[in-house]
């Protein structure tokens, strides 16, 4: 790269929503010119499909792909550097993945342009960036945008080493993606404006009105996370987001929801007392609010427990694939997972970690209770697909242009 990208933006996380001009400024770049313990198996798996990129769909140069953990760092430390999009420092405790890679991995260093952008704006990104050596090597996009990825042809294919133990909804049948951790929507209250509600029913009461904040679901995946728990909340279910929308159609008839720029933004400046988010993000938040004043409380709606995944996939022509390969093989070893989990994001080896007794204490510790994991169940891509058409008909009608 021939200019600094930009840096982390630290507080702005909670909706990842990145401003047009950012992403105009993100664009605008096209013209400026150790090991792992148990993973360093062979991907043998993995070469073979590197090496049949026809049947994969994908259009793999004659690029040399390591096949093995020790090849892909051997071959990243040429590269020099792994390009992430859409990466926050204070999303599920990036800015810990980014020292403790860089220091398991010497020569290959980290870069990330437009920490807070969408899942929509990576899939832009990687559009407009295509070939070019501003192109992001890596991203971090909601389930619902990996299937458009897909059909898009802006996805390569990698089957990582641990991939046996990921459980198969955390994971692509076809191998081009692979959704490291997961977490549980919750709600983050100011304590000290409001009473601390337990339930989307609560949200109903006038002293909130005024007070709720919410982005918009059609554009990142945490808001759209926030729908389908209002709606199983509801009465809805996973093949039925319609309830949710409703629940915050009628917020917006009644004037109850307010505009705010993110999370952290809209509690320390007071734009909001109840806002929406992954319960690893507000972990990413908790020092920059306490330093503030703000008494922050977190809770899971005990009426709408959701949780979902991100996915990591490799993008399509990538300009450092071996440094992004190690990324996403970094993000699923043991170190990596312990990473996640210390700000309870479930990394996506939970099962397997435990059974191995891999899990440190730390880690053990910032994972939300067992009783609310055992209750999460994914959707579908098909529910998936199914909600976002309904969401995208109807959340600019019913809620948005209220």
């Amino acid at each position: 790269m021939n200019a600094p990208l930009p840096s982390a933006v630290s507080g702005t996380a909670g909706l990842r929503l990145l401003a047009a001009g950012s992403l105009a400024a993100l664009l605008a770049l096209t013209a400026c010119a150790d090991n792992l313990s148990e993973n360093e198996a062979s991907a043998e798996t993995n070469g073979a499909a590197e090496n049949d990129n026809d049947d994969a769909g994908t259009t793999e140069d004659d690029r040399t792909i390591g096949e093995s953990i020790d090849e892909l760092h051997q071959l990243a430390q040429e590269e020099g550097t792994v390009h992430l999009i859409a990466y926050p420092e204070t999303w599920a405790n990036y800015a810990k993945h980014f020292d403790e890679f860089e220091a398991a991995f010497p020569g290959v260093e980290i870069e990330v342009s437009s920490p807070n952008a969408s899942s929509a704006e990576e899939l832009e990104a990687v559009r407009t960036l295509r070939g070019q050596s501003t192109q992001p090597d890596v991203l971090d996009i909601g389930f619902s945008f990996t299937e458009p990825a897909k059909d898009e042809d802006l996805l390569d294919h990698y089957v990582p080493t641990v991939a046996d133990e990921v459980p198969a909804d955390l994971i692509d049948e076809d191998g081009y993606w692979v959704g490291a951790y997961y977490g549980v929507l919750s709600i983050g209250v100011d304590a000290d404006a409001v009473e601390v509600p337990t339930s989307f029913a609560n949200l109903t009461d006038e002293q909130y009105c005024g007070q709720i904040t919410v982005g918009d679901p059609r554009e990142g995946a945490s808001v759209f996370a926030a729908v389908f728990a209002a709606s199983l909340a509801h009465g809805g279910s996973l093949d039925d987001i319609q309830p949710g929308i409703d629940f915050f159609a009628e917020l917006a008839e009644n004037d109850c929801l307010v505009e705010s720029t993110s999370v952290a933004s809209a509690l320390e400046t007071g734009e909001a007392a109840v806002t929406f988010d992954w319960n690893y993000n507000y972990t990413g938040i908790e020092d920059q609010l306490a330093d503030a004043g703000v008494n922050m409380e977190v809770v899971t709606p005990e009426d709408g427990v959701f949780g979902n995944f991100y996915a990591q996939p490799v993008t399509v022509e990538s300009p450092q694939p071996n440094a992004g390969r190690l990324w996403i093989e970094w993000l699923l070893s043991d170190e990596g997972a312990n990473v996640y989990a210390e700000a309870g994001a479930v990394p996506a080896r939970y099962q397997a970690m435990v059974d191995a007794g891999t899990l440190t204490p730390e880690a053990e510790a910032g994972l939300p209770p067992a009783e609310i994991l055992e209750s999460i169940a994914f959707p579908s891509m098909e529910q998936g697909d199914t909600a976002s058409d309904v969401v995208v008909e109807n959340w600019g009608p019913q809620v948005a242009n209220r």
